[in-house]
């Protein structure tokens, strides 16, 4: 039972006779929960602009925009078309292709199965996203990023040491070999000699740059 567009639930409400179903429930449960989804005055209310969405969707999973818009103007949720895009870019194949296999029978983690997709490609597919935002948005090189959080750093620690960095000019691992389990990233700074109105102009630049990271904590859903 694979998803349906709007147009064809309205036409169910209005008498529309369709194959028994054939309609999909995430188009539905879109539909009746206005949970993100397109074209509705919750969308509105909240300022969330499709268009804007679908193209950081686009940007970062490497998915086509055109289908971003369509399945948001079918009526299904924005949160389900990111987990489908993540899951589109882990086991590289098209957006479509994944909605494909969603039912309402099925969850995402059930998908990400079928799919073939392993824990590591998620890790990978993960690391790649924070990796390409943190060169594009605080310019720390990519392969540099990658390299890091695969020895277990996480992408806002790479970005608040490579801040240090830069106004210490001391090595970024040097920098986070200094936060400890039993210090903060404050400390770090007053041990370089980094005063807090630049530490504060720092985090901010940061906050910034991941201002809108829930959107790609999506695909944390789909940890096995």
């Amino acid at each position: 039972m694979n998803i349906l567009t709007k147009k064809s639930i309205l036409g169910l409400t209005a008498g529309v006779v369709m194959l028994a179903g054939s309609v999909s429930p995430l188009a539905v449960q879109a539909v009746a929960e206005n949970d993100w989804a397109c074209q509705t005055p919750a969308m509105h209310q909240r300022h969330f602009d499709p268009e804007k969405i679908a193209q950081r969707i686009a940007d970062t999973y490497a998915v086509n925009k055109d289908d971003v818009l369509k399945y948001c103007n079918d009526g299904i949720r924005f949160k389900d078309i990111f987990k489908a895009s993540f899951l589109a870019k882990a086991s590289n194949k098209s957006l479509k292709e994944v909605m494909e296999v969603k039912t309402y029978d099925n969850t995402w983690k059930d998908v990400a199965q079928s799919l073939g997709v392993t824990r590591e490609q998620m890790k990978a597919t993960r690391n790649d996203i924070a990796a390409t935002r943190l060169e594009n948005k605080l310019q720390i090189s990519k392969q540099t990023s990658l390299d890091l959080m695969q020895q277990g750093y996480r992408a806002h620690d790479i970005a608040v040491a490579n801040a240090l960095s830069n106004n210490t000019n001391k090595p970024i691992r040097d920098v986070l070999a200094m936060r400890k389990i039993n210090n903060t990233w404050h400390d770090v700074a007053s041990d370089l000699g980094v005063d807090d109105n630049t530490l504060k102009k720092d985090m901010e630049n940061i906050r910034t740059a991941f201002h809108n990271k829930g959107f790609h904590g999506q695909h944390r859903f789909f940890m096995m």
